[in-house]
């Protein structure tokens, strides 16, 4: 499909009242997820720090092969 200007592609061919909120939600659903799994793995790798520290393994003096 061709547009011959701006107006023209942002109208959609008369769909754009369906396209944009549907591109616009799909986008604010994405940011949303990313953060919740940005949030989620730092509350994980803190339990786990914790975890470390309670049971005595800082890190210090490890035997990995």
């Amino acid at each position: 499909m061709y547009w011959s200007s701006l107006g023209d592609f942002l109208a959609m061919g008369g769909h754009a009242a369906f396209i944009w909120p549907s591109f616009a939600i799909a986008i604010l659903l994405l940011l949303g997820l990313g953060l919740q799994s940005r949030l989620a793995m730092i509350a994980a790798e803190r339990e786990h720090a914790e975890a470390r520290l309670e049971a005595g393994r800082d890190g210090e003096g490890r035997r990995d092969a």
